[in-house]
């Protein structure tokens, strides 16, 4: 009875599986590292299958050549695998560079030595047939070249793992159990392969290694198959991350713990004006004249053009795996032009804010004398037009400097603000400066996390607004509470009997900047959404005649939800037009 010699049933079950993954893995052909994997597969294919038949053949000849193809699939397994290794991590130039050329003419040279080692015998020597377990194992001395070929292509496979396992390490878990199955997954048939180089076994003439490559294709049928190897492949996180800091548009460097540059982007040489070759391990100050202060910014000036730049430095430190810093990392934004453009906005502040404002109470309040004084009525009521202006004009000064000091006192973390008392603090004030009424209705113990002068700041202008713009005989405005969102954000109300805002001024709040053709009518409008965008809130607008709705949504609600308002998610402010 004929049976089958269990290490020639086990290669050609490695070589079977090998063309079943083949078979599937073909759709992926194109995608980073798959026709490299595909190759290494074609050869892993060709070694199993040739050891394989080559264990029923005890014809010397024909054994011989069975042997000559089994070392033609071992010597090309190793290459197609690295490049593969390298191409799938995102280092595909290296693959096309010369040097990775020269790496082909190992297995190239092999094969042609192979070929041709009867007329040599430079990869062996003495070649028999020596049977064991009923297969045509067969015998030899392995001579230097076959050593170095076969010790070559381990060190491809081994740098091909390397590369994977630097995957699983450095690119999460997104690509950790795929890369770990494929490189763990070379070493069952590269440790056989060395055994049986080396005559380490008991069995010295067999070569174990195509039986073993049986977990091999499954550890590959895992990670490719049951995974997704090639569909989400680490290149392109490797690329991105290369990419954001080469095509980053501001200068980034990193320097080790002695302050010397290991890295600079373009955008850093072009500021500097020098080159990386030239700048990398120099010490950062002597080769690009950084000085960084304790405010974090550096100053430096161009000897050439003798201007000087002041730039933004964001630095982050870098460390290994044992948390150990081992250098930091230097984002350079030049903010030489927004410091001049706030120097600027800065002195237009103060003479608009102090020097306007002061002359324009001095005409007001001559104006008012000279008005108080003429008895031309005509003159009077054109007199008396020109102070409303002037105080309208000083209101909207004052408005803008409110607001200033207010935006200066955001913190991070804001205390609790009782919003009633809030509210009626703004009623009892304005109530006394206007004709009005304010009604508050929101519970004693409803409370935000804000920003307090932001908050009465908006809500001030808010019921103000209301008041000032109202065509009703005895203008009432109305505050209320109107549950708490999901979100843990206060929803509150305000009503007014006001003809509404206009389209074109919520147009413009909507659009974010103003026009010549198309303009808000004052800063009433703008502070109450600057106030409430600081606070991390949201405003929405429903107007008609008969008065505006707008949504305001404060968050960082504390207390103060019933069961009734907790179901609620929306609230509306309704309210007038805004100075």
């Amino acid at each position: 009875m004929w049976t089958v010699p269990w290490p020639a049933a086990g290669s050609l079950l490695s070589g079977i599986g090998t063309l079943l993954l083949l078979w599937y893995l073909r759709e992926h052909r194109g995608k980073p590292g798959a026709n490299w994997f595909l190759l290494a597969l074609v050869a892993q294919a060709l070694w199993c299958f040739a050891y394989g038949i080559g264990l029923f053949v005890f014809d010397p000849a024909l054994r011989w050549v069975f042997e000559v193809l089994t070392w033609i699939g071992i010597v090309w397994t190793g290459v197609p695998f690295l490049a593969f290794g390298l191409e799938y991590t995102g280092r595909g130039s290296l693959v096309r560079s010369p040097w990775f050329g020269l790496l082909v003419l190992v297995p190239a040279l092999t094969t042609g030595l192979v070929v041709t080692n009867p007329l040599h015998e430079l990869v062996w020597s003495g070649f028999r047939i020596d049977p064991v377990f009923g297969a045509a194992t067969v015998a030899y001395e392995p001579n230097a070249w076959a050593f170095f070929a076969i010790m070559i292509g381990a060190v491809f496979a081994a740098s091909g793992t390397m590369l994977l396992f630097d995957t699983v390490v450095s690119y999460g878990p997104l690509y950790r159990r795929e890369a770990l199955a494929v490189g763990l997954s070379t070493l069952p048939p590269g440790v056989a392969l060395l055994v049986w180089l080396f005559e380490l076994g008991p069995v010295p003439q067999l070569n174990l290694s195509a039986v073993l490559f049986l977990p091999h294709v499954v550890l590959d049928a895992y990670a490719f198959v049951g995974g997704s190897m090639f569909t989400y492949s680490p290149s392109v996180r490797r690329t991105a991350d290369q990419s954001a800091v080469e095509d980053l548009e501001n200068p980034f460097l990193v320097v080790d713990p002695d302050e010397r540059i290991v890295d600079c982007n373009p955008a850093g040489e072009a500021l500097f004006d020098v080159a990386e070759p030239a700048v990398l391990g120099e010490p950062l100050e002597s080769a690009t004249g950084l000085t960084i202060d304790d405010g974090g910014t550096t100053v430096r000036t161009h000897a050439d053009r003798g201007d000087r730049r002041e730039l933004a430095v964001s630095t982050s430190p870098l460390r290994d795996e044992s948390e150990r810093v081992v250098g930091h990392s230097l984002l350079l934004q030049d903010i030489t032009d927004q410091r001049r453009r706030e120097q600027r906005l800065e002195i237009l502040n103060r003479v608009l804010r102090h020097n306007l404002r002061n002359d324009l109470t001095a005409v007001r309040g001559y104006v008012g004398i000279v008005a108080d004084r003429t008895d031309d009525d005509e003159l009077g009521d054109m007199l008396e037009t020109a102070r409303n202006t002037v105080n309208g004009v000083i209101e909207t000064s004052e408005k803008a400097r409110n607001f200033e000091r207010a935006i200066e006192t955001t913190g991070h973390s804001p205390p609790s603000l009782s919003v009633r008392d809030a509210l009626e603090s703004i009623a009892t004030d304005l109530e006394a400066e206007r004709e009005g009424r304010v009604e508050i209705d929101v519970p004693e113990d409803l409370a935000v996390r804000a920003n307090e002068d932001l908050f009465v700041l908006a809500f001030a202008n808010l019921i103000e607004n209301g008041i000032d713009h109202s065509d009703a005989a005895d203008p009432l405005v109305r505050v209320e509470f109107d549950g708490i969102g999901p979100d843990r954000t206060a929803v509150l109300t305000v009503s007014d009997d006001g003809p509404g805002i206009p389209d074109h001024e919520l147009a413009v709040l909507e659009r974010g900047e103003e026009t010549s053709l198309e303009h808000g009518s004052g800063l009433g409008l703008w502070i109450v959404s600057w106030a409430i965008t600081a606070l991390g809130g949201e405003l929405t607008f429903e107007t008609d005649e008969d008065g505006t709705t707008v949504a305001v949504r404060v968050p960082g609600a504390t207390e103060g939800q019933s069961a009734e308002a907790a179901d609620r998610s929306e609230a509306v402010v309704s309210d007038d037009r805004f100075a």
